[in-house]
């Protein structure tokens, strides 16, 4: 199957998007929309992220990228290389990246497109996404949310 990677997150004005394995902020309007342009889809994670949502998203081939070989909680697909992913009957051939930070690093250059709600401020956090904006040409303009705006970019 052939299949390709859009990143969905959630930034402040300085790239910031967690605290000690959580959301620096609590915006309802933007986990809605994370649910809306998720569901349906494949999402793949890294274990800490997996582990900081306590449960599989239903509506959702969760899929956890881990180097750990004994970690193998039930409800979830473990991959431990992204090459295992052409062995997996993706529900839709469109996977959202969804974190965490070492998982968007490996993850950006491969991604085709870039959704990213941007959190107006500068919260406290200890994890921070890697500069993105010159691997992706072209962005829609800036849709004003409840509490974020939600830009798309792609090339």
């Amino acid at each position: 199957m052939i299949f390709h990677f859009t990143g969905v997150v959630a930034m402040d004005e300085r790239r910031a998007i967690g605290l000690r394995g959580s959301l620096p902020w609590h915006i309802p309007a933007d986990l809605r929309h994370f649910k809306q342009i998720t569901m349906s889809h494949p999402i793949l994670m890294g274990r800490k992220t997996f582990e900081s949502l306590g449960r599989p998203l239903p509506g959702r081939q969760n899929i956890v990228l881990s180097r750990n070989a004994d970690y193998r909680p039930e409800g979830i697909c473990i991959i431990r290389d992204l090459s295992e992913l052409e062995q997996i009957k993706l529900q839709n051939p469109e996977i959202m990246v969804i974190g965490g930070a070492k998982i968007y690093k490996l993850l950006l250059p491969l991604m085709s497109k870039l959704h990213v709600s941007r959190v107006p401020g500068f919260h406290k956090a200890d994890t921070f996404f890697p500069p993105f904006e010159h691997l992706f040409p072209a962005h829609s303009s800036p849709l004003p949310m409840d509490g974020f705006s939600a830009i798309t970019y792609t090339r």
